[in-house]
């Protein structure tokens, strides 16, 4: 209860204090009078801030306490919903994004942000290996078995190493890119074991890819 209630104010604090960094480095660089390599300065600080405040949010969410009752949340809907938040980028970096089920799947019992925070986090883990290739897709698959419903992430990228997979839930590992923060995937684990699910890398050498399947309990 105190972990998390000073880790909720140090987020909140951090966060006004980033605030005020990034808005008067990007007020500075917008000004017409202002030299090139500080405007590229400014924008380099703003960046790092936006980047900072990632960091705030994802410690924010270790730190979260669990509701005394979980929603009951539409599991379908919030992986349509992820899928929306994520749809431009998608796009953009031509990333086929399918999903998949079979049958209809039951509510699951967790919070709303926690359930939509776990997905998101692993639609941009899957989409992080998958910038610049060819051909490249995501695939959701939904199911429900044994009182759970869950989904299988999956992407056709490089996979993962052999020598790396026990790692791959470690805080700040990570193999992407230098934006990457390392907390995405220890993040979505941690919250769906808060509510009695889990997270786990599906080691499976006939996958082409990488998958990660999430399952949480059903009302």
């Amino acid at each position: 209860m105190l972990v998390a209630s000073v880790v909720r104010g140090t987020v909140h604090t951090v966060n006004n204090i980033l605030q005020t960094i990034g808005g008067q480095a990007e007020m500075l660089g917008q000004r017409p009078d202002v030299a090139t390599d500080v405007a590229r300065r400014s924008e380099r600080i703003v960046a790092q801030t936006v980047r900072a405040a990632s960091y705030m949010r994802e410690l924010s969410a270790l730190g979260r306490e669990v509701p005394g009752a979980p929603d009951r949340v539409d599991f379908r809907q919030c992986v349509d919903r992820s899928y929306a938040l994520r749809e431009y980028d998608l796009q953009r970096e031509r990333i086929h994004f399918e999903i998949r089920a079979d049958a209809p799947v039951p509510s699951a019992r967790i919070d709303q942000p926690a359930l939509s925070m776990i997905l998101m986090n692993l639609i941009l883990n899957a989409e992080q290996v998958l910038r610049g290739g060819m051909d490249a897709s995501i695939q959701v698959v939904l199911s429900a078995a044994d009182g759970h419903v869950g989904a299988s992430v999956r992407d056709n990228g490089p996979g993962v190493a052999p020598d790396i997979r026990a790692r791959v839930f470690e805080p700040f590992f990570t193999t992407g890119p230098t934006t990457s923060l390392g907390l995405g995937l220890t993040v979505a684990r941690h919250l769906a074991q808060q509510h009695q699910g889990d997270v786990t890398f599906v080691d499976d050498p006939e996958i082409r890819g990488a998958r990660f399947d999430v399952r949480i309990p059903t009302v």
